[in-house]
């Protein structure tokens, strides 16, 4: 199974997350987010994968509001404050 993840090095080859290689979103620092999406699936990647592939699907100008939907609702979940700066 390709991993993209370890192919753009935002999870390197330890397993730990690349801290440099985390993106900004509307200036909020995703790398909690990050973490905990590790933390919480225990590294499972094929998890990780099909979160990424939601993720990045959803990424178009018809879905965005649901996709930050998502994303605030993930971070509920995981116990992570959610910036309102990074709302649509």
């Amino acid at each position: 199974m390709k991993n993209t993840l370890l192919d753009k090095g935002i999870i390197l080859p330890s397993g730990e997350i690349n801290k440099d290689k985390i993106n900004l979103v509307a200036g909020a620092i995703t790398q909690p987010f990050a973490e905990m999406v590790w933390v919480t699936t225990g590294g499972d990647m094929e998890t990780v994968n099909r979160l990424t592939d939601v993720l990045f699907t959803m990424n178009t100008p018809a879905d965005r509001g649901k996709l930050f939907k998502v994303i605030k609702m993930l971070y509920g979940l995981m116990g992570l404050p959610f910036s309102e700066e990074a709302e649509p």
